[in-house]
């Protein structure tokens, strides 16, 4: 039998490739609305594993690449359609949907409806320009948000702790820290990675056909957190 491949949920209570640069997050929960109201918490998410032989997984997967980046952002992140792959060819790198609901996801119905979002986590942190210590980092790539799932919290959730530490800790247990690349025009992203816990190094990267990059990075979270 495959092992359990969901890692962690949250409930209420609580990015290109090449260089690990991760897409848009969403907007933070609890943010005014236009009337003064406060908008909702985000949904109780799970990350789901995309590298196991379960059948969860092999309706994620066609759930996640019909993902498409909205016009505006796809400067920004390159579609699970390209990422997937390279990910699939890389044991360094877990695949990873964010998924909203306790699941399983039964049918394709029921994962194109619960599929909030994507993201690969790379252990092989070889780049010394990223951060001093590549061995004890851990390296998120290719994350996004699907647009139906937008300004609901799940990027600042799903890239908070306890979710993405525990992912973290089960794919690379000797990594102490989290880092990322954004485009240095994302602010918007870099609000929710900044809000998930994340800050910037100071370091910048140039990676074609990219631009700029901007380093970010947040220590893992013994145990995951609470």
């Amino acid at each position: 039998m495959a092992p359990a491949n969901t890692t962690g949920r949250t409930g209420p209570r609580t990015g290109a490739d090449a260089a690990g640069r991760t897409g848009d997050g969403d907007g933070a929960a609890g943010r005014p609305g236009p009337a003064g109201a406060r908008r909702p918490g985000p949904p109780e998410l799970r990350l789901v594993r995309l590298d196991r032989g379960t059948a969860e997984s092999a309706l994620l997967r066609a759930a996640v690449l019909e993902h498409r980046p909205l016009p505006g952002r796809r400067g920004y992140v390159r579609a699970p359609a390209a990422t997937l792959p390279l990910a699939d060819a890389d044991p360094a790198r877990t695949p990873f949907a964010v998924v909203a609901g306790p699941g399983p996801v039964r049918d394709a119905a029921g994962a194109r409806a619960s599929c909030a979002g994507f993201g690969v986590l790379d252990r092989a942190v070889h780049a010394r320009d990223l951060v001093p210590d590549p061995a004890h980092a851990v390296l998120l790539r290719a994350f996004h948000v699907a647009p139906d799932w937008e300004g609901k919290g799940v990027g600042r959730a799903s890239c908070s702790a306890p979710l993405l530490d525990r992912l973290a800790a089960e794919v690379a247990p000797d990594a102490s820290e989290l880092v990322l690349c954004v485009d240095e025009a994302n602010r918007r992203a870099a609000r929710v990675y900044g809000a998930a816990g994340f800050s910037f190094t100071g370091r910048r990267l140039f990676a074609e056909p990219d631009g700029i990059q901007l380093v970010m990075v947040r220590p893992l979270v013994a145990g995951g957190g609470s």
